[in-house]
């Protein structure tokens, strides 16, 4: 018993994408001035991280600053901009362009075919070295009930943890496949689940949530491609595939909250305090829905 079990059994599910992802503090921390304290967390990827320091210490007014200001001075993650898709390169037609684009295309191909991933280090993993030394606390010695998913390449399956060691888990949650290598853990080799669950509804069911807020980060399917390339051809179906499981997910969620944060490029973390407040716009907006969702859950 953790002083909640006789409150609303109300559980929020956080989705993973990077610098996005701190839309999730200001969904908590309007919530909670709202009165709608949540019972569980799940998270995927980043979602995942911000949802561990939340659970670990769930008040808002005090956590949040402190997580924002960590974030903020930290040098691990840098600002990247969103690639700009009128560059030469992308916004280049015919022949040459063609040719341009495929030479990325081997580069890539090339720098990854020789290595576990584009790089080795992951800045965020470094920050859970700092916000969570060593193995950090268990899983399930948080103050709220939490769990995060990871991609487990040995098995083959998407894996929900809501106990463990957290550190290493939550490293094993923001492994970003193809951009950082695989995170071993326990002989197996986990990746960054979000590209099959970035949304994780049903872990925070088996939380015990009865009902379920979905906080979702992840942008929209592109309705405007072009397949220059059999690569764009493959990244297409695995986007496609990607959006179906993705939807899939998020139909089992009471209430969808989706911050518009898509002008945010994942590895962007320099503007993490614009993305907070749009989180909290997004929650309320969806305030009306989320009290008489509470009500019929009391």
């Amino acid at each position: 018993m953790n002083g909640r079990e006789a409150e609303r059994k109300i559980g929020v599910a956080l989705g993973g994408g990077g610098g996005r992802a701190f839309a999730h503090l200001g969904v908590l921390a309007r919530l909670e001035e709202a009165g709608v304290t949540p019972y569980c967390l799940s998270g995927s990827s980043m979602g995942a991280v911000l949802g561990a320091l939340y659970a670990r210490d769930p008040r808002a007014d005090r956590v949040i600053p402190e997580i924002l200001d960590f974030f903020r001075k930290s040098s691990l993650l840098g600002a990247l901009a969103r690639p700009n898709r009128n560059d030469g390169l992308h916004s280049r037609r015919g022949p040459l362009g063609r040719v341009g684009k495929k030479l990325a295309t081997l580069s890539v191909a090339a720098a990854v075919s020789l290595r576990r991933g584009l790089r080795t280090l992951h800045p965020v993993a470094r920050a859970v070295d700092a916000l969570f030394p060593g193995n950090g606390p268990d899983i399930g010695s948080l103050a709220l009930p939490f769990g995060l998913n990871a991609l487990d390449l040995t098995e083959g399956r998407v894996r929900d943890f809501a106990e463990g060691p957290l550190n290493p888990l939550l490293k094993a949650a923001v492994a970003v496949g193809l951009v950082f290598a695989p995170f071993r853990h326990d002989g197996r080799d986990y990746a960054d689940a979000a590209p099959i669950c970035p949304v994780p509804v049903t872990l925070c069911r088996k939380l015990g949530a009865e009902q379920v807020i979905a906080v979702d980060i992840c942008n929209p399917l592109d309705r405007d491609h072009r397949a220059d390339t059999g690569f764009d051809v493959v990244r297409r179906i695995l986007s496609i595939q990607s959006d179906l499981l993705h939807q899939a997910e998020i139909a089992g969620a009471d209430i969808v909250v989706k911050p518009e944060v898509s002008d945010i490029f994942w590895g962007d973390f320099s503007r993490i305090d614009e993305a907070v407040s749009r989180g909290r716009d997004a929650a309320e907006a969806a305030l009306p829905l989320i009290r008489a969702l509470a009500e019929k859950g009391a």
